[in-house]
C-alpha cells in the first residue's frame, strides 16, 4: 500500500495545475490526494482546511507573489513544517534567495521542468521534512530525559547513595576496601 499524501498545488495557470498533477500521480513512491488552487487566497484557504503534507506554489500569482503567500502562511503558524516548491516561469536568483530564507525546500523554474525532476523534489521535501520532524521529537527527548536525569539528582543524596554503594560493593565482593571515585563536572576527581 502507498503511503498517501496531501499535496496543494496553488497555481493560476490550469494547464500547469493539470501537469504538475499528471506527472505526480505516476509517483511509485506515494500516492497524492492533489488539492489545487489557482490563487492565493483561496490556496491559504485550502491550506487552513487541509493538513497539507506538500504545497507546490507558482511564484507570480494573480492576487500576491509567492514570497507574499510564505509570510501570510507564516502569519497563520506556518513554521517550515510544511514544505514549500516554488515554481516560476523565470528563473532569478533573487528570488529564489529571498524564498530560501523564508523556508521553502526547493526552487523550480518551469521551463526546465521534467515529471522525475518534479516527483524527486516532491518526495525529497515530504521525507526531509518528516525526518526533521521525527529529529525535533528525538531531541525534545533527550532534553526531558536531561532534566529530569538532573532533577533527579538535584534531589538525591549523593552521599549517601555512595555510601551504601560502598558498603554494598564491600558485602558482595567481601573485599577489605571499596573506593568509589566521583567524578565533577569537569571530569576532575
Amino acid at each position: 500500500m502507498l503511503n498517501k499524501r496531501i499535496l496543494l498545488i496553488v497555481d493560476d495557470c490550469a494547464t500547469d495545475r493539470k501537469i504538475y498533477s499528471r506527472y505526480l500521480l505516476k509517483e511509485t513512491f506515494y500516492s497524492y490526494e492533489i488539492l489545487e488552487a489557482d490563487s492565493a487566497g483561496e490556496g491559504i484557504l485550502l491550506y487552513e482546511q487541509k493538513q497539507c503534507d506538500a504545497i507546490l506554489l507558482d511564484f507570480c500569482l494573480p492576487d500576491m507573489d509567492g514570497l507574499n503567500f510564505l509570510d501570510k502562511l507564516s502569519y497563520r503558524g506556518y513554521e517550515n513544517s510544511i514544505p514549500v516548491i516554488m515554481m516560476t516561469g523565470y528563473g532569478d536568483e533573487e528570488i529564489a534567495v529571498r524564498a530560501m530564507k523564508r523556508g521553502i525546500q526547493d526552487y523550480l523554474v518551469k521551463q526546465h521542468l521534467k515529471e522525475d525532476i518534479l516527483r524527486l523534489a516532491v518526495r525529497n521535501a515530504i521525507e526531509k521534512s518528516y525526518l526533521q520532524a521525527q529529529l525535533n521529537q528525538t531531541r525534545e527527548r533527550q532534553r526531558l530525559i536531561a532534566t529530569t536525569a538532573l532533577r533527579i539528582r538535584k534531589s538525591l543524596n549523593l552521599e549517601q547513595i555512595l555510601q551504601t554503594a560502598v558498603t554494598e560493593v564491600h558485602q558482595l565482593l567481601g573485599c577489605d576496601a571499596v573506593v568509589v571515585y566521583q567524578f565533577t563536572q569537569n571530569a576532575s576527581v
